[in-house]
């Protein structure tokens, strides 16, 4: 564990309350040198076995848990580091290789307790360690948010899948976003069709296979686009390509549509590149879900 202010501020106070450092080491089961070692600034970092020791007489703070996040745990750092041990994985170097991953230094603070945990990052390192989900020291809300076992068995972190919904499909699969339920851990690696995203794009990115020739020749049949949802119309761009599911109570006949977004005035209109397509007028009620269209992805 390397030595931070955090860190040092909880041991000042440990060594503090406990009446001096040998009285602390008693406490802990090391040397006392050790522990004037670390308050002196002669080392940087504590042996994995003198930390596993101290760390519970430190009231260390806890992070702030965001959404979307793992809480990154004294548990789980010691169930990931014994993994690391089993696995003959001796360093965060070598586990960031392991999972193909970019930011050696974010992994360091992440081990170190100074981030949370990406679901993304956390599940490439269970894979490259062949650790079950199942036995993680986590909550099942954020079990929910790991991705599916296996996913990153190749490494590849500096990119991730996202699971492709054909069109047909595409009504139910953004009603089931109402809920607000965890979908990524639900669907199967083996037999989804998925499509690589980069690793640092938003976890609520969605790939759809768009049918239909409305939006020729931009975007063509059985092209794949990559969709960021938006917060609501007032927040899009003019003239960006969106797509939108329209509520049960509208009156407008498709359930989604993929289109050009424009506003004339204090009108909003889904208009088509072809221009044989429909003008869709529209209100904000109108619709239930909508994204923007961030990338297109030809089918070779």
């Amino acid at each position: 564990m390397r030595l931070n202010e955090t860190i040092l501020h909880a041991l000042r106070q440990a060594v503090l309350h406990s009446g001096g450092a040998k009285e602390l080491a008693a406490k802990c089961h090391i040397s006392a040198s050790n522990i004037s070692r670390y308050l002196n600034g002669k080392v940087s970092s504590i042996t994995d076995e003198c930390w596993e020791r101290l760390q519970p007489f430190l009231e260390l703070p806890s992070l702030p848990h965001t959404s979307g996040t793992v809480a990154n745990t004294p548990e789980l750092r010691a169930f990931l580091t014994a993994a690391m041990h089993k696995s003959g994985i001796s360093t965060i170097e070598q586990l960031r290789r392991a999972i193909g991953y970019n930011s050696g230094d974010s992994l360091r603070r992440i081990f170190d307790g100074e981030l949370n945990w990406f679901p993304d990052v956390l599940s490439a390192v269970l894979d490259a360690l062949n650790c079950n989900p199942d036995l993680l020291p986590v909550t099942p809300a954020e079990k929910l948010l790991l991705s599916p076992r296996g996913l990153y068995r190749d490494g590849a972190m500096l990119v991730r899948p996202v699971p492709i919904v054909e069109w047909a499909n595409a009504a139910s699969s953004l009603e089931s976003l109402e809920s607000d339920t965890v979908l990524m851990g639900r669907w199967d690696p083996e037999t989804t069709p998925t499509v690589p995203v980069p690793a640092d794009s938003r976890r609520d990115t969605k790939a759809f296979r768009v049918h239909g020739i409305s939006m020729e020749p931009r975007i063509l049949d059985d092209d794949i686009v990559l969709v960021e949802p938006a917060e609501n119309c007032n927040l899009i761009p003019d003239n960006k390509i969106v797509v939108a599911r329209f509520t049960d109570q509208s009156t407008i006949p498709e359930k989604v549509v993929c289109k050009r977004f424009r506003k004339q005035n204090s009108q909003f209109l889904l208009t088509s590149d072809n221009p044989e397509g429909r003008i869709i007028p529209f209100s904000p009620e109108d619709i239930a879900w909508i994204g923007i269209v961030v990338k297109k992805i030809s089918e070779m």
